[in-house]
């Protein structure tokens, strides 16, 4: 029985996810591992949990009762702890987690982990970076606009991004960020302006997607290839500004529905297969990963976020497409994680 740490929690706005995430590896690995769970604050501090303590409510429920129930640990006693362990999983979404920062700090310990490494965590995460690296690889990727909120141009940059590709709707969505956090959708110039002045962080302006959306999970297999499962396809109304939002993501509504297998074509569905395989090699991904696009409707396919660590909630996209291949929630952690202790 291998002995895990579980680090959950973090200093982002996904820390909820993050907790949902961390309960659902506790439940479905207790018995075939040996799984010790370690939250992060908001300011990045390490704590050991009991692991009954991961069942409750809220982040704001940690927060309050760490101090007596926790052990807080120091730099050093962090690393000594860390090495004990067979693996690090990281359960963590958003800053820290998935930024890099987390894996750079395991990696520099030389503590092997689940999930891709500092690099690709960095070049995935931030959207800038990531279609940069898209683009140079000649893979379609969508117009973007990077407004300062202090710009005193503000007004002309994105007048002129809105005109020159002749944009009707368009996504203001942060730079860095996960779980459609602080992403909009606006109708117009003035009200982009709006958002990107209000933003506490800096943010991006696309142009909407004419089209159907999906998400595909990649997993590696045992000789260190990427395979991608079966699509699923996001089934909801874009009227009146709607987007597939935090909410629609993980809270419950009538107003979403998910089709895996897609409504796409074979052929379609082996082409978004194909181009998120080559995606993962590209950016050097490692274990698992999530990646979510559009099939436009021009037939062209374009990935917009990719994900190094997704969700793992119950009802996640991750066990919903490896259940299509008859794969149960605890053979797929299985899985994960025997491959990351078998690529070091």
């Amino acid at each position: 029985m291998k002995n895990i740490a579980l680090i959950c929690g973090g200093p982002s706005l996904e820390r909820g996810i993050s907790l949902n995430s961390a309960r659902s590896v506790m439940d479905h690995l207790m018995g075939i591992a040996k799984i010790t769970p370690f939250y992060v604050d908001q300011q990045k501090r390490f704590y050991l949990l009991d692991p009954s303590l991961l069942y409750s409510n809220t982040p704001s429920d940690f927060d309050f009762k760490l101090a007596g129930t926790s052990n807080w640990l120091s730099e050093e006693d962090l690393i000594k702890t860390l090495k004990q362990f067979d693996l690090i999983f990281p359960a963590m979404h958003g800053t820290f987690g998935e930024t890099g920062e987390l894996q750079s700090f395991l990696e520099s310990h030389g503590m092997p982990f689940v999930g891709s490494g500092s690099d690709a965590c960095r070049n995935m995460y931030f959207k800038d970076r990531a279609a940069t690296i898209l683009k140079q690889a000649g893979l379609l990727t969508l117009p973007s606009c990077y407004p300062e909120a202090n710009n005193l141009n503000l007004e002309e940059v994105v007048s002129t991004f809105f005109a020159q590709h002749k944009i009707k709707r368009a996504v203001v969505k942060p730079t860095a960020g996960g779980s459609s956090i602080g992403v909009h959708s606006v109708m117009s110039v003035e009200q982009a302006i709006d958002i990107v002045k209000a933003s506490a962080v800096p943010t991006l302006i696309e142009p909407f997607c004419e089209g159907r959306e999906f998400t595909v999970i990649v997993l590696q297999n045992k000789e260190k290839e990427p395979v991608a499962l079966v699509p699923t396809e996001i089934q909801i109304s874009y009227e009146n500004g709607a987007i597939f939002d935090y909410r629609r993501k993980y809270l419950p509504t009538s107003n979403t529905l998910w089709a895996c297998p897609p409504n796409f074509s074979d052929d379609m569905i082996h082409k978004i297969q194909k181009e998120a395989e080559a995606i993962f090699c590209l950016f050097n991904m490692r274990n698992f990963a999530r990646l979510d696009g559009w099939f436009l409707n021009d037939g062209r396919i374009v990935f917009t976020d990719m994900n190094p660590i997704s969700g793992m909630e119950q009802n996640s996209f991750i066990f919903q497409q490896t259940s299509r291949i008859g794969m149960t929630h605890q053979e797929t952690l299985s899985y994960i994680i025997q491959n990351a202790l078998n690529q070091g």
